[in-house]
């Protein structure tokens, strides 16, 4: 695992858990986005994965 697929992978577990802590604040529709960028980061750390 190279360092840009360690820093995609911590990112999007910190969105995953910020998002999960918003929405039992405030909902899943207002922390909506914030799941949305962790599945772009998870996104990028399968597209970085294949090369």
């Amino acid at each position: 695992m190279t360092l840009k697929q360690t820093i995609y992978l911590a990112l999007a577990t910190a969105a995953l858990v910020i998002g999960i802590h918003r929405a039992t604040q405030d909902g899943i529709l207002e922390s909506y986005w914030i799941f949305m960028v962790a599945v772009i980061f998870l996104f990028l750390f399968r597209m970085n994965k294949g090369k």
